[in-house]
């Protein structure tokens, strides 16, 4: 599976071999490559991203050249797809083991004598760049946990608990973690079916998920107060988990979150102030969506297709599992992405302008979350213009900054309580 689909941005890595500055002729490359892709024309989007390479020098994002090698294996072409995997294993240090050995799009190169040592080199770098991964047992199943600055593990004060967006590993946090944990406890984990963790057989709703996690951070001697720190539809998650257990939240940071304030009729709202009728809009989200999300399930792996059905069974309820109780007066952060998709979704809706969608839904998103923070004396919201939706990768610094305004101003809340009591 390419790391970037029509729903979900799979992001791998964001190691670069040159600076952030990406030329536009490679990004518009690798952009007519992911389309040849998606048109399942695997031959031409391979050289496609032959020629994006070719054109900056050779040089390339992680994650394309990764992409390159799944379009040259479902082209038949081993040699040239293991050329681009050596290449991200051997001199970039590519760590996804988890993903890789399972990944459908390299089923070609399964039975070639070279997996084999891929594989190992993948997975020496995942021990290298991990070594205090472990794995807790929950129900007869493991799951992959990961914990840092555990020596900052102290009573009373914040332990700080990522959870990842949809289908996603705890990867893309690392830059943000090795700041934080200098002076906090981190956790980081996989969802079951993700990574290395296994398949529990349940649907990973908002309470299960929120069971799992508090087990597990007991068995890891981390008591509360949580500070959580979600991307994604991981925000449907923690704002689950303050519903159900307010008293043991520190504070709430939510990266692009899953807009779990959108009720019935809300996602309308963005297309009728572009100027589509509510005909056009019925016609786009009508029968031929459905036969589209039918696909996705049929061709997407497990792990995904569970996820996006617990965010579809959410949006028809309302999020009322999420937000069955009200915001706790804590520190609660949004931090919201600007940038537009570098490989938007291009599945040919062309009656409307993409990109001013884009900016609509923003600015309705946006105003919503306000009126969700501001009753709160610790609410702040933040927003990344030039960040696409993997903030944490993109603009680590300012989920940092987040991050630890949320730890002073929970810390302020603290001290209020103890001098009062006095």
């Amino acid at each position: 599976m390419k790391t970037t689909t029509l729903f979900l941005s799979f992001v791998i890595s964001s190691t670069f071999l040159f600076g952030q500055s990406v030329p536009q002729k490679y990004s518009n490359l690798v952009r007519k490559a992911d389309s040849l892709y998606k048109a399942k024309d695997f031959q031409n989007s391979a050289f496609t991203y032959s020629n994006a390479f070719k054109a900056n020098g050779w040089k390339g994002m992680l994650n394309d050249h990764y992409n390159a090698a799944c379009s040259w294996a479902l082209a038949n072409n081993a040699d040239s797809a293991f050329s681009n995997l050596n290449y991200i294993a051997n001199s970039l240090n590519y760590t996804n083991y988890a993903h890789i050995k399972r990944d459908p799009d390299l089923k070609f190169l399964y039975n070639d004598k070279r997996w084999k040592s891929l594989l190992a080199a993948v997975k020496a770098n995942k021990d290298e760049a991990y070594s205090n991964i472990d794995f807790i047992t929950l129900n007869g199943f493991k799951v992959e946990v990961l914990t840092s600055g555990m020596e900052n593990n102290q009573a009373d004060k914040p332990v700080v608990v990522f959870e990842n967006g949809m289908a996603s590993g705890f990867g893309s946090w690392e830059t943000v973690v090795e700041e934080i944990s200098k002076t906090h406890a981190v956790f980081r984990y996989n969802r079951p079916r993700i990574g290395e963790s296994e398949n529990d057989s349940l649907p990973p709703t908002t309470e299960h998920i929120v069971s799992n996690l508090r087990e597990m951070l007991i068995q890891k001697g981390l008591k509360p107060p949580y500070l959580l720190v979600s991307h994604s539809f991981g925000g449907a998650y923690i704002r689950s988990f303050a519903s159900y257990y307010p008293d043991e939240i520190a504070g709430l940071v939510f990266v692009d979150p899953v807009d779990f304030t959108k009720k019935k009729g809300f996602g309308n709202l963005p297309y009728l102030e572009i100027g589509l009728t509510q005909h056009q809009i019925d016609s786009i989200f009508g029968e031929s969506h459905e036969k589209f999300i039918e696909k996705l399930y049929e061709e997407m792996p497990n792990f995904y297709v569970e996820e996006v059905k617990i965010l579809r069974a959410l949006t028809a309820t309302e999020f009322e599992e999420c937000e069955c109780n009200p915001l706790p007066n804590i520190p609660v952060h949004f931090i919201m992405a600007g940038g537009y998709p570098s490989t938007p979704d291009d599945r040919g809706e062309t009656i409307f302008d993409k990109v001013k969608l884009f900016r609509i839904d923003k600015n309705i998103k946006m105003k919503r979350w306000l009126e969700l923070i501001t009753p709160l004396k610790y609410g702040k919201f933040f927003y990344s213009s030039s960040s696409e939706h993997f903030v944490q990768i993109d603009d680590p610094e300012l989920v940092i900054s987040s991050i630890k305004m949320a730890l002073s101003d929970n810390d302020k809340i603290r001290k209020g309580k103890t001098t009062s009591h006095k």
